[in-house]
């Protein structure tokens, strides 16, 4: 079933739409959800959680591009889902602090609204597809260093590297674009 398909079924509130989008990627939001709450458990509450407000979200919505869109509700659905629990740290704060240490020096107000996310994707589309596909894995999907080496089929020495780079080059480019404080 193409994802317009499964969009319109949503659209006329058919009740096979929720089993439809399971079905396509269910998998997927399973890997996302795990990577942040490791308890089945909490994991699977949080997928229950997550089909309803999909349900609740696409009755007048038609996302560009479903997948990205159903990624990010996960995300957010998973990360609010920990701070309820009352978790002190997250499985993705390795990799957010690599990143974090880029945007030290960065105006409060750009780092609320979404300039700052634009300004790093139209960054990222400069990059090679392989480096952009091995920082969304660390920084958005939170994987692990040896889980983008095995992804990327690379050294973790050459991830490391590669993804050090990148956040550097991200750096000046930020600053370029006035989103950072000189160095």
């Amino acid at each position: 079933m193409t994802d317009r398909e499964v969009l319109a079924l949503y659209e006329n509130r058919d009740p096979e739409a929720t089993a439809a989008l399971q079905q396509q990627y269910g998998a997927y939001c399973a890997a996302i959800v795990g990577r942040i709450l490791t308890d089945p458990r909490d994991a699977e509450e949080c997928l229950n959680d997550l089909w309803l407000q999909v349900w609740q979200q696409l009755e007048n919505r038609q996302p560009a591009y479903l997948k990205g869109w159903l990624g990010t509700v996960a995300r957010n659905c998973a990360i609010s889902r920990y701070r309820q629990l009352g978790a002190q740290s997250m499985p993705l704060e390795d990799g957010t602090a690599e990143l974090a240490g880029q945007l030290r020096d960065t105006p409060a107000e750009h780092m609320e609204g979404k300039a700052l996310g634009e300004a790093v994707s139209a960054f990222l589309k400069t990059q090679k597809a392989a480096h952009r596909v091995a920082f969304v894995r660390r920084y958005w999907y939170g994987d692990s260093m040896e889980q983008v080496a095995q992804h990327m089929g690379w050294s973790v020495g050459k991830t490391k590297t590669v993804l050090f780079r990148l956040r550097a080059k991200l750096r000046t480019y930020l600053t370029k674009e006035g989103f950072m404080n000189g160095e």
